[in-house]
């Protein structure tokens, strides 16, 4: 069963952070999320990266301090997406600390905060060691197979059809090759020993690629 439609496991992670005297209304939080990944504007942040995700954090959580503020930051971090706006992650991370009000330990719930806000992927302080992780695994599809890569990067640009492909791969480049500028890619020594590589020369090819079409299209 995937782990996105796994409602026993769900339920037992929002169970382990309830506190006294909050209601369990982990059935209706979870059918709202999968109702959320399954809207019609999303073609790459969908199910499927939850899933991606989720299968990650399980070959990690032993490393967490707090593993379940992790897995309720991979489930609610694109909670809210829509295509081009910029405050996706803010209305995201806003929704979980409304959906989790008088519901879990606030510390708790401003862990999970700050893991969403930090997927905007600036390069700021984090004061939670477990958010190196969220962001690892955010970005983990770009260490991904380049056949996996390239569907990946054909989806985002399905989600930006609004966009022109100047203006789309402008700001695409511009994001990805601030990634490739850092010392290193991942921030974590488990993502960096096993994507990082990929990572790069995926992203290599990426503008090679996108050169050629461009060089292609002015001929």
């Amino acid at each position: 069963m995937y782990r996105t439609h796994d409602y026993n496991r769900f339920q037992l992670l929002w169970r382990l952070c309830l506190v006294d005297p909050a209601i369990d209304e982990s059935a209706a939080i979870h059918q709202q999320l999968i109702a959320a990944y399954g809207e019609a504007q999303r073609y790459y942040h969908t199910l499927d990266h939850i899933e991606h995700c989720l299968s990650l954090f399980d070959k990690i959580c032993s490393e967490l301090q707090s593993p379940q503020a992790l897995e309720l930051a991979i489930w609610f971090h694109d909670v809210v997406y829509r295509p081009g706006a910029e405050n996706n992650e803010q209305l995201s991370a806003d929704q979980f600390m409304q959906t989790t009000k008088n519901q879990f330990d606030d510390n708790l719930r401003n862990i999970v905060y700050q893991h969403i806000m930090a997927t905007v992927h600036l390069e700021t302080e984090m004061n939670h060691a477990d958010t190196k992780y969220m962001l690892d695994i955010d970005l983990s599809s770009f260490g991904s197979p380049w056949p996996v890569f390239i569907r990946d990067s054909d989806k985002l640009r399905r989600e930006m059809a609004h966009l022109s492909n100047e203006d789309y791969y402008r700001k695409q480049l511009a994001f990805q090759q601030s990634l490739i500028d850092r010392p290193r890619f991942f921030k974590t020594d488990y993502f960096f020993q096993n994507y990082e590589a990929q990572a790069r020369q995926n992203l290599t090819d990426y503008f090679e690629s996108i050169d050629a079409k461009s060089e292609a299209d002015d001929a």
